[in-house]
């Protein structure tokens, strides 16, 4: 892992923060609210790394982000650059399965053989990336007032940094708009078009008319939902008679001759 900037005005040997409780550094607990809240309760106690600590190939750390947001990211990765360059690991333990990454690394036909450390710095890797994700994501629920992550937050999330442009092709930037501001009716044609039964009023012949022709044009929208299935399966004329089969039956008994079964 490449070497970080050191703080302007700071010599190179200057030590990195370390959020370990000690000379007076906060405690960096994932305990209480996960990353996101360790790095937030540091970030607004003050003890944030500077903004200028992650420069030149760090530059995308807090890329797209500013203020206490900003912070936040530059204090998360502080820590995980601080835990990697100072502190013994355990390598049996780890956060994703190390199995699924060996059959992830293998579907390349061009991977003969698989060395036992490769495996735990993907594992490692892929672990930052996730949680780091997340905390953008979380960023852009919470400038929207939410407390649930969307798929909008992700694809927000990635629209700031260029480091997810690989990632392009599984979330589109159009996916950073809410769902239901995409629909047409929201882009200035509102009330041009009737959903299926959603007419109010006596129901009639006539209404019923309408509606092959409503779901034609509720169909042709762009971007929308597949009308709801009809409650009929058959002609709709036929429930404007509902006693049409029963007095057509009736009709046929009448006709018929009775029968004396009493033997008189």
């Amino acid at each position: 892992m490449q070497a970080y900037a050191a703080p302007t005005g700071q010599q190179q040997s200057a030590q990195p923060k370390k959020y370990d409780g000690k000379n007076g550094q906060l405690l960096y607990d994932s305990a209480h609210g996960g990353h996101y809240g360790a790095s937030a309760a540091i970030a607004a106690a003050g003890q944030a790394p500077p903004p200028e600590t992650f420069t030149g190939h760090w530059a995308n750390v807090s890329q797209g982000l500013t203020g206490n947001y900003r912070d936040v990211l530059n204090t998360y990765w502080q820590n995980q650059v601080t835990k990697l360059e100072t502190e013994d690991h355990d390598y049996k333990i780890h956060q994703l399965p190390l199995a699924r990454i060996k059959k992830v690394m293998k579907a390349d036909p061009e991977v003969k053989m698989i060395s036992a450390e490769a495996p735990i710095l993907f594992a490692k890797g892929c672990d930052i990336f996730i949680t780091e994700l997340t905390m953008r994501a979380w960023i852009h629920a919470e400038e929207n007032k939410r407390r649930t992550l969307q798929r909008s937050d992700i694809a927000s999330a990635l629209a700031k940094s260029d480091m997810f442009d690989f990632l392009i092709d599984i979330v589109p930037r159009e996916d950073a708009t809410p769902q239901h501001k995409r629909r047409p009716e929201f882009a200035g044609a509102q009330g041009t078009y009737a959903m299926p039964g959603s007419a109010d009023g006596a129901a009639g012949q006539g209404e019923q008319a309408q509606q092959p022709m409503q779901q034609e044009i509720y169909q042709q929208q762009s971007g929308m939902y597949p009308p709801p299935q009809q409650p009929h399966l058959f002609d709709p004329s036929m429930y404007g008679q509902p006693n049409a089969y029963s007095m057509d039956h009736q009709q046929e008994m009448q006709s018929m001759p009775q029968q004396n079964f009493g033997g008189q």
